[in-house]
């Protein structure tokens, strides 16, 4: 039996729904959707399915009233733009704002809980949204754009 221990630790894994703190300030500084990156060709519905968060997000009825304005910032991630190559980038920049919100500090915010792969603070149906919670940052941004990133 070998007891000997590596002479290097291992890498810790990251924790899911998790974003380093140098992703978090290079969504900060964003000015304007990005979109993916060359390497990356992974369709929109790929990025769907790989992100909690997204697939919470997409999958509820709760932001209906928000999909128009995020559509404006981050690009439309539906079947409704032809472009697939489109429809990834819009997909991967609306990933990147909800992981960044849902990693946001839960002590600073009220009804919401960080990391844990939903955007919380929508009322039932959408029909209002809780001040000072993930969702009204989401709000936020929707109305405001990439600059309001800066100020979560």
């Amino acid at each position: 039996m070998n007891t000997t221990a590596p002479s290097y630790p291992a890498p810790l894994p990251v924790p899911p729904n998790y974003m380093r703190i140098a992703e978090r300030e290079a969504v900060r500084a964003m000015t304007g959707p990005m979109g993916r990156q060359t390497d990356d060709q992974r369709s929109a519905q790929k990025i769907i399915e790989q992100s909690a968060v997204l697939r919470d997000y997409l999958g509820g009825d709760d932001h209906w009233q928000l999909d128009v304005d995020l559509k404006r910032d981050v690009g439309d991630w539906t079947e409704n733009n032809p472009a697939p190559d489109s429809r990834a980038n819009a997909a991967y920049n609306l990933d990147k704002v909800l992981r960044l919100i849902d990693n946001l500090d839960e002590d600073t915010l009220i009804g919401s809980e960080e990391r844990n792969g939903k955007i919380d603070g929508f009322s039932e149906r959408g029909v209002a949204i809780q001040k000072d919670s993930e969702a009204d940052r989401l709000d936020k941004f929707a109305r405001n754009g990439y600059e309001a990133l800066r100020s979560f």
